[in-house]
């Protein structure tokens, strides 16, 4: 199974400074276990300390013999505590228990010590602390007894846990602000990565000016610069290209515009018939490769045109009811209805007149071509919160997973047996994106013929080239 490692510079970040910050943390979390432990420990011992001079206190002897003065009164008081249980025991040299709990365990070291002795042990299934002291009878110091108390441990794991709980909370409090801090110095850090990727999100295929950097972070410059350098060789290598196109273009048209001469010449001498059908074959291809040539020298001026200074209001009403007009010869010998609807309002797109006459004339050309004899086109204009210019048909439609495939260019869709060179799509959409126009296919309603829908953002209300025209049939 292959595991794809997670290449996000934000994450990478913060597991490189949250890491350590969590290591600082469980060191520090150790040490102040161990800090909790010493601490209530030593609190703990000196109870036990206190309690153990408490029964020293209440020892009394003669010459006779030894005995602790501790009546029920006194023994409530030394085992006052509510948490734990308290058992003590005093005994001779030899082992020999005076007074207290026969169930305490005997010392096991160190009798003749005079430092107290603390120890744990198990007393009842239970752990307990106990401390054993070494005492003198006063009056007697020439007699020694030992006296060991004992206390279970539940008052030392709740101050354990309570010095503990008093370091660590504020220490978690801590880290979850440190790392909330470094999570938004990271996230306004990575901004400049973040507004380089949304510029150049937002630039269509042809914006290839330089990356603006004057305001780019030193550590993202080589970036930028990098980039720079990759556009403007792109820049250059699609100079060449459309110089290239222009160019063959233009040439195509020389020679065939004089093939057309020699043919036309041709077919006014008088001759065999079979010779005047084959010139009619080769004016057809002539005319073909004509319209090719034209189609690829439209296609070469289209594409730079983004950010076009000669852009201005047009209504789009104008254009759509000149092109249509234009095509009225092309839709009669097929018996076809050629109809155009206008918007009721001025539909003003920013724009270049002769490049959105180009864009109308292929949807026209397309539909009229593609839609069989007898069919209906309509080329409609519509005005609301975006300008929007749809040319319908019924003929065959095209599949839904053609649809995409259609822009690109020389592309036809497969069993299309009607003339075309596959470049009327394409001029529409590298139009459109100069516009800043979308291009929608969609079937039309009732589930028969195309409709393609280019969709332009409104222009500023002023002066515009052309006039508004309405509905014109043939």
């Amino acid at each position: 199974m292959n595991f794809v490692r997670d290449t996000s510079l934000r994450s990478q970040l913060l597991c490189w400074l949250l890491l350590p910050l969590g290591g600082i943390w469980i060191l520090t979390a150790c040490g102040a276990y161990f800090l909790a432990e010493h601490f209530a420990n030593n609190t703990f011992d000196r109870e036990l300390l206190n309690s153990a001079d408490s029964v020293i206190a209440r020892l009394r002897s003669d010459p006779v013999k030894i005995w602790v003065d501790m009546p029920p009164a006194a023994q409530a008081i030394l085992r006052h505590n509510n948490r734990d249980k308290i058992y003590y025991q005093v005994l001779k040299p030899d082992g020999t228990r005076i007074s207290g709990d026969a169930v305490l365990p005997k010392p096991v070291r160190h009798f003749d010590s005079p430092v107290p002795s603390f120890r744990y042990a198990k007393l009842n299934g239970q752990d307990v602390r106990i401390v054993r002291v070494k005492a003198n009878l006063e009056g007697h110091e020439d007699q020694m007894v030992l006296v060991q108390v004992a206390m279970t441990l539940n008052a030392l794991h709740e101050m354990t846990q309570q010095i503990l709980l008093s370091i660590l909370v504020p220490q978690i409090f801590m880290i979850c602000l440190g790392a909330l801090c470094v999570s938004y110095g990271i996230k306004r850090g990575l901004i400049p990565l973040s507004k380089l990727e949304k510029a150049l999100s937002a630039r269509s295929q042809f914006d290839l000016t330089p990356v603006e950097s004057s305001e780019t972070p030193s550590e993202m410059k080589p970036v930028v610069s990098a980039i720079n350098v990759l556009l403007d060789k792109l820049r250059n290598d699609l100079d060449q290209q459309q110089r290239f196109v222009a160019n063959a273009a233009h040439q195509f048209r020389t020679p065939l515009a004089g093939l057309k001469t020699y043919i036309y010449a041709a077919k006014r001498l008088p001759g065999d018939p079979r010779m005047t059908e084959m010139l009619e074959k080769i004016e057809s291809g002539v005319d073909r490769l004509t319209h090719l040539a034209n189609k690829l020298l439209t296609l070469a001026k289209a594409e730079p045109q983004i950010g076009n200074a000669n852009h201005q209001a047009v209504d789009l009403n104008f254009v759509a009811s000149e092109m249509t007009a234009d095509f009225v010869s092309e839709a009669l010998p097929k018996g076809m209805e050629l109809t155009f609807i206008s918007s009721e309002k001025p539909a003003l797109v920013f724009g270049e007149l002769t490049d959105l006459a180009e864009l109308t004339s292929n949807l026209i050309e397309n539909a009229v071509i593609y839609t069989q004899s007898g069919g209906n086109v309509t080329v409609r204009v519509s005005n609301g919160d975006a300008v929007r210019l749809m040319v319908q048909d019924n003929g065959p439609g095209i599949p839904a997973e053609e649809r995409e495939k259609v822009f690109e260019r020389f592309y036809r869709v497969l069993g299309t047996a009607a003339p075309g060179s596959g470049l009327g799509l394409p001029i529409v959409k590298e139009i459109a994106t100069a516009h800043k126009a979308t291009v929608e296919i969609s079937d039309c309603p009732g589930g028969k013929g195309t409709t393609v829908t280019v969709t332009f953002p409104c222009a500023p209300k002023g002066n515009f080239n052309g006039k508004s025209k309405t509905n014109t049939d043939s």
